[in-house]
């Protein structure tokens, strides 16, 4: 936290406190907040609405003319634990920027390990981003060096761009120093990083910098904005001698298109045909038209609409749709009117699917009351999304509603949206309304199969007994990903948990039901297996099974190491244990190296050493059906 604030800050933050009424101890709270809030830049999150931490007992209640001010929290967050527990994502920031804002860089970086564990991936980034922050204020390398170890699946990007933003005040040097010895992809957005957040620095120094960093057309392009502001005044002029240059740099379709717009709004529409053909780079202009149009189609959403049915070329009717979506906000039936009076069939469902969804989205009740008015092959989305909208806010309320509605396909895909996105949240609130709910008993099986995945990563030993307690119906054909008949709905759950816990999946295995549901299930787990590199691990695996179903397995495995690993596969093929087993498992590695090319012409020879007579004779020939019979189906 900063110690350096002058006293008039000091003076002017604790008497705005006194005058909301909030007493001493939350004065000193805000002021807290304040000063963390202070040491964020522009490209932070927005600040969310305050948690709550335990009031003071001299506080008084506010005036009734504040009433807008936040209310004083009622505890104090100690852990991230605490902070999981929170319903809200705004309590989550606030309860965590408090959290941070007295801890040292230690204390931080232990936090930020201990997140990679508590969090939900879809709440993680945001909370990360915040803690991110908070260690590149303290010690910039930490920070930038726990982001480039972390094990996540989402883009890192925003991280690094934050720490360099933060670093290139902090110690300028430093920072490009260590941007030198980033990967490219990352050199990169360090670079963009320290370029947008210097404004400060000479043209000549930004090039400079830019050119330890290879690669100067950052620069260059930072150099062009900073005249295209000054120039901005003039937007016909600075399309004309600045902004088209940029074009060919994806990194400048903002700024390409902040001019654009400008010179819209002061000559109106009729200088969008030159707009867009003097752009050459078709994705740089059908970003620009579709931010134009979306700008104005707040103010004139006819005139956007009837400009965007005019364009030469509109990727997946993506512009118009954008444009009648943004239409729909203000007057939802004059663009739907609109919409269903486009003469392409094509395009006219796509646009009227778009209004419809906004529609649904921002006024859900009235769209499902009014369903029957609208067209019938637009219902499905209409409800769908509606219901989507309701069940944010009250699941249950969701629920209900779907559950009085008449069998067929809009209640099936609604109820399945609604299920998924409550399971996400509640799991076992979803759950037992599926179990108990009576209108949906012949839809039951379809969405239990539809949160299972879920349910499995959540909690695993209620999904599985969830599973067993489903019969194994023939007639149908299969639950999820699974479109074969016979399988129990436990196989949904190994194969989450096969993706994501592989050892929770090889607990649970024992429990799976007999046949072609256990079959499969050791294959996904085996296959897991082999790709964490687990070899030993996933060969005794498949002594598991019946000595009569090894061979399916041995083809499973030996399909997966073809792909992922065909050089160490080679290498291991005595882990086959007959002669047929390598056969086959040669055969895969030849024709899977037609297309990756990853053997050389001498691997590709020591692979066919292990080909039977009789399947060596059938490549010869090119005979492919005779060797694709050789494979055995689950």
């Amino acid at each position: 936290m900063q110690t350096n604030s002058s006293p008039s800050r000091l003076v002017v933050l604790l008497s705005v406190a006194f005058l909301v009424g909030v007493g001493s101890a939350c004065a000193v709270y805000w002021l807290f907040v304040a000063l963390g809030n202070d040491e964020q830049h522009t490209d932070a999150v927005a600040p969310p609405s305050p948690a709550a931490i335990e009031p003071s007992t001299q506080v008084q209640s506010p005036p009734t003319e504040v009433s807008n001010a936040p209310e004083p929290p009622k505890f104090v967050v100690r852990s991230l634990d605490e902070i999981a527990s929170m319903k809200s994502s705004s309590e989550q920031q606030l309860a965590l920027r408090v959290l941070l804002s007295d801890m040292s860089a230690a204390q931080v970086a232990d936090l930020l390990t201990q997140s990679q564990d508590i969090f939900e991936e879809s709440d993680r980034y945001n909370l990360q981003y915040a803690m991110v922050q908070r260690l590149a204020h303290q010690n910039p390398g930490r920070a930038l060096s726990f982001v480039l170890d972390m094990d996540t699946s989402y883009n890192v990007g925003g991280f690094v761009t934050s720490i360099f933003g933060d670093w290139a005040h902090s110690n300028l040097d430093e920072a490009v120093s260590r941007a030198g010895r980033l990967k490219p992809h990352f050199k990169r957005t360090a670079l963009s990083a320290i370029v947008q957040e210097r404004t400060d620095l000479s043209d000549n120094t930004i090039l400079a910098i830019a050119r330890d960093l290879d690669n100067e057309q950052i620069a260059t392009s930072a150099i062009a904005q900073r005249k295209i502001e000054e120039a901005i005044d003039d937007p016909e002029t600075a399309w004309n001698e600045l902004a088209v240059d940029l074009q060919d740099d994806s990194a400048n379709s903002r700024t390409v298109s902040r001019v654009a717009t400008a010179w819209v709004e002061k000559s109106g529409l009729s200088v969008l045909d030159q707009i867009y053909h003097s752009l050459t780079n078709t994705q740089t202009r059908d970003d620009v038209i579709r931010s134009v149009l979306a700008e104005v189609a707040q103010t004139d959403p006819k005139g956007a609409f009837n400009y965007a049915l005019t364009l030469e070329k509109d990727p997946y009717n993506s512009i118009i749709s954008s444009v009648a979506g943004r239409w729909a906000k203000s007057d939802p039936r004059a663009a739907l009117s609109a919409a269903l009076e486009i003469e392409r069939a094509s395009v006219r469902k796509a646009v009227a699917e778009s209004v419809v969804r906004t529609w649904a989205f921002d006024e859900p009740k009235a769209v499902l009351e009014g369903l029957d008015s609208l067209p019938d092959d637009l219902q499905e989305s209409a409800a769908r999304t509606a219901l989507i909208a309701i069940s944010r806010e009250s699941p249950q309320e969701a629920a209900d509603l779907v559950a009085a509605m008449e069998s067929g396909s809009v209640k099936m895909s609604s109820a399945s949206n609604v299920v998924s996105n409550w399971a996400r949240h509640d799991h076992k609130a979803a759950l037992e309304w599926i179990l108990n709910e009576p209108g949906v008993e012949e839809i039951r099986s379809e969405l239990l199969s539809s949160i299972m995945h879920t349910l499995a990563r959540v909690d695993p030993e209620l999904a599985m007994s969830t599973a067993l307690a489903q019969p194994i119906d023939e007639d149908k054909s299969g639950f999820g990903m699974f479109s074969r008949g016979g399988m129990g709905m436990e196989l949904s759950v190994i194969s989450s948990l096969a993706s994501s816990d592989v050892d929770k999946a090889i607990e649970l295995l024992p429990q799976v039901r007999g046949g072609p549901t256990k079959l499969m299930s050791f294959q996904l787990v085996t296959q897991s297996l082999l790709m964490e590199d687990e070899i030993d691990k996933t060969f005794n695996m498949v002594q598991q099974v019946p000595e009569s179903d090894r061979g399916k397995l041995y083809q499973a495995i030996s399909t997966m190491w073809a792909s992922t690993d065909p050089k160490g596969m080679l290498k291991s093929m005595d882990r086959f244990p007959s002669k047929e087993d390598r056969s086959r498992a040669a055969i895969l590695l030849v024709t899977t190296n037609r297309y990756s090319k990853a053997l050389s012409d001498e691997q590709v020879e020591e692979a066919k050493k292990h080909l039977t007579d009789e399947h060596a004779k059938a490549f010869e020939k090119g005979d492919f059906e005779a060797l694709q019979s050789l494979f055995e189906t689950f």
